[in-house]
């Protein structure tokens, strides 16, 4: 599957905006509801671990600050189907990712989805605004 092709049809398909920057980087706004969107980066990147390509789907929460529970916030990760918070570059962030070459197009549907949801939910929960 040609991951970045079909994340274009999807989200135009449900009246979202796909912008990709090369062949390894787009950023997706995802509508979640009550005219509400969500920004999410896809990426194309491998893996630390393997070596193989990996599909990543990145949104931020809102900047990490002392007082959020980290507790609480790693004990949300087990409600998740797919993603994980993540902190990097001073952000609470959720993230799924998988191997490119496999995931199907429903996947990459679920993924993208529970990202951009849960990304608003937390926000709103943590911050109470609508930043991203």
């Amino acid at each position: 599957m040609n991951l970045f092709k079909f994340i274009r049809q999807y989200v135009d398909d449900i009246g979202g905006q796909f912008t990709d920057y090369d062949h390894t980087k787009a950023v997706v706004v995802v509508p979640i509801g009550k005219n509400r969107f969500q920004t999410v980066l896809a990426i194309i990147k491998p893996s630390q671990l393997s070596g193989k390509d990996l599909a990543v789907f990145t949104s931020k929460v809102c900047e990490f600050t002392s007082t959020i529970n980290t507790r609480e916030i790693l004990e949300e990760n087990a409600m998740f189907d797919y993603s994980k918070f993540m902190i990097e570059d001073g952000y609470l962030k959720i993230e799924a990712s998988c191997p490119a070459a496999t995931v199907t197009e429903e996947q990459v549907k679920e993924m993208l989805q529970e990202v951009a949801t849960m990304s608003d939910r937390f926000e709103m929960e943590l911050t109470g605004q609508d930043v991203f």
